[in-house]
C-alpha cells in the first residue's frame, strides 16, 4: 500500500514532455514544435529566419527565450512560443539544442 502513495507524482513526472520532445512536437500548451522553423536538427532554415540552435550555448538559448517571454525580441510567433513554455521547458529545450552537433557551414 505504501508504494502507491507515490504513484501520483510518478505519472506527472512521466507526463511532462522533454526537451527533444517540445522540439519535435510543441508542449500541447501552445508551444508549436520548434523543429518546424529551427530543424528536426536545430540546424535553422535561413529561408525563413530561423537560426540554428545546435550547438549554442545551453545559457544562451535560455536567455534568448526568457527575454521572447517577457516579449522582448524575437518575432510575434517566437514571443507566443516562448510564453507557452514554463521556464523548465525552456530549460530543457535549451539543453537539447545545445546537446546536437553544430550543422556543417
Amino acid at each position: 500500500m505504501k508504494a502507491w502513495r507515490h504513484a501520483p507524482l510518478l505519472l506527472l513526472a512521466a507526463a511532462a514532455p522533454g526537451g527533444k520532445q517540445i522540439v519535435l512536437h510543441g508542449n500541447g500548451n501552445g508551444a508549436l514544435p520548434c523543429a518546424a522553423c529551427h530543424g528536426e536538427n536545430g540546424q535553422g532554415k535561413p529561408s525563413t529566419g530561423a537560426p540554428a540552435l545546435a550547438g549554442k550555448p545551453a545559457s544562451a538559448i535560455v536567455s534568448a527565450l526568457n527575454l521572447m517571454a517577457a516579449g522582448q525580441g524575437g518575432t510575434p510567433l517566437m514571443r507566443s512560443i516562448a510564453a507557452a513554455l514554463t521556464l523548465d521547458e525552456r530549460q530543457q529545450v535549451a539543453a537539447y539544442f545545445s546537446s546536437l552537433p553544430k550543422p556543417s557551414p
